[in-house]
C-alpha cells in the first residue's frame, strides 16, 4: 500500500490535471521515497542500533499530507512552473506546499511515528516513538 495515490492528489488539489500531464504517480512514488528515508534517517537510526528497519511497518495513513506536499512542491509543481519572474503561480504554490510539508512533517515527528515494531497489525502505546526536540530548528 501506498502513502499517498493520485485520488488522494486530486483531493487536495482538483485541478492538477488540467495541465496536461495525465499521470503524476511517479512524483507521488519519489515523494514517498524521501519520506521513509528521512523517517529512517531522522528516527530510526537514531533510535534503534540494528539494521531491522522495515517500511512497511510504518502507519501510512500518517504520512500521506506530508507526501502529497512533498510530491507538489519539490517534483509535481517544477514540471508546471515557467519559472518566470513575476506573476508563475506555480511558483507561489510551492512555496506553500513546502511550508504545509515542514509544518506537517514536524507535527507527526512531534505527536509520534506509529511504526509496528512486533509487526502484529496493532499499534500499541510503546509502538507510537514521539522525537523529542530539544533545539528549533529554522
Amino acid at each position: 500500500m501506498a502513502f499517498a495515490t493520485e485520488n488522494d492528489l486530486v483531493d487536495l488539489l482538483p485541478s492538477i490535471y488540467n495541465h496536461g500531464v495525465a499521470d503524476w504517480s511517479a512524483q507521488i512514488t519519489k515523494a514517498e521515497t524521501d519520506i521513509k528515508d528521512i523517517i529512517k534517517s531522522t528516527w530510526y537510526d537514531k533510535r534503534y542500533n540494528d539494521y531491522s528497519w522495515d517500511e512497511t511497518k510504518l502507519v501510512e495513513a500518517q504520512w500521506t499530507d506530508a507526501t502529497l506536499y512533498r510530491a507538489l512542491y519539490r517534483y509535481i509543481l517544477p514540471q508546471l512552473s515557467q519559472f518566470r519572474v513575476d506573476g508563475d503561480t506555480f511558483q507561489e504554490m510551492m512555496k506553500y506546499y513546502k511550508s504545509e510539508y515542514k509544518e506537517e512533517m514536524n507535527e507527526q515527528f512531534s505527536i509520534g511515528i506509529k511504526y509496528d515494531r512486533n509487526a502484529d497489525s496493532t499499534i500499541t502505546n510503546n509502538e507510537i516513538h514521539d522525537f523529542p526536540q530539544t533545539r528549533i530548528w529554522r
